[in-house]
């Protein structure tokens, strides 16, 4: 099982095509073709439906797949772990990150990271929980920065808290109910929720549950940060936002925060990984840059005990 034919199937996947992905790997179609067929025949399976349209895996390549990612990840970061031991300071770190980690802690976080570290390559996106645990899984991903309950982790990740997210209820500047101080009083109201149930943008149902009140109507769902204050500004839905995101959105000036005096939860942000993937020296010294920002801040998150 060679580690360049494995890199080869993950191209053949993103590009659908055997001479492309044989391009990636700087071998000639027919070898690729070859080390493909010799990987079948190790694992008397099939694993591509070769077609003049490209090719395309069998049941048992989008399985085999899921392993051959793992290992081509896992090798990375086995290489890079050794080289950074080393003082050889290069390869990648890959995270993602919630809103509003990435207007507060991670530019300050990323600025120091960089001065020691400059070969170093950063990859950041934007994804919350549980939307980023395949790709933890899978090792795409070397840890999220999301908000979670540490209740609801799948056993097979850790949660380690980082900084407490404060949350407003936005609506735009005109809204019948602009001054409302009681959960109650907005009852009636459509909200836009930021994530699925169990997602850290369902708070609303959380803040309503608090309050012993029904689960308040869900207008529509946007998981899109970027997409959700211009929702709000542009129309008569309540929404509960990070208040940086709040602060720092161009659709600012047509939005209100609601002076609700019911208490609004607190989601805790966590670094989220997988339990049995140790980090690269990169990795954990890019959270140690993000921790450092956070104790500098006004609310960190300690582990209870």
């Amino acid at each position: 099982m060679k580690f360049q034919t494995l890199q080869a199937l993950l191209h053949i996947e993103a590009l659908g095509s055997i001479r492309a992905a044989a391009q990636r790997v700087n071998l000639s179609q027919p070898a690729l073709t070859a080390a493909i067929q010799q990987l079948e025949e190790e694992l008397n399976a099939p694993l591509l439906v070769r077609t003049k349209q490209g090719a395309s895996f069998t049941e048992f390549g989008r399985a085999f797949l899921v392993r051959a990612r793992l290992m081509v990840e896992e090798s990375r970061r086995a290489r890079e772990e050794i080289d950074q031991l080393r003082g050889r300071w290069a390869g990648s770190v890959r995270f993602s990150t919630s809103p509003a980690v990435a207007l507060s802690l991670l530019p300050p976080a990323l600025k120091d990271f960089r001065r020691q570290h400059p070969d170093v390559q950063v990859e950041c996106r934007d994804g919350l929980y549980p939307g980023i645990t395949p790709a933890l899984r899978d090792g795409t991903l070397d840890f999220g920065l999301t908000p979670v309950h540490r209740q609801e982790v799948e056993p097979d990740l850790v949660a380690e808290p980082l900084l407490l997210t404060e949350i407003v209820i936005a609506c735009h500047r005109s809204h019948p109910l602009r001054q409302a101080t009681r959960l109650a009083e907005l009852a009636d109201c459509a909200w836009v929720h930021s994530s699925a149930p169990r997602g850290p943008g369902a708070i609303v149902e959380e803040a309503f549950a608090r309050s012993g009140l029904a689960p308040p109507r869900r207008g529509m769902t946007c998981e899109s940060f970027l997409a959700l204050p211009a929702i709000v500004a542009q129309s008569d839905f309540m929404a509960t936002l990070p208040r940086m995101v709040f602060e720092l959105n161009a659709f600012r000036a047509e939005l209100c925060e609601v002076p609700i005096e019911d208490e609004l939860p607190q989601p805790t942000v966590h670094v989220l990984r997988r339990h049995d993937l140790p980090l690269t020296p990169a990795a954990q010294a890019l959270i140690g840059w993000i921790r450092h920002h956070a104790q500098a801040g006004r609310k960190v998150a300690h582990t209870p005990g």
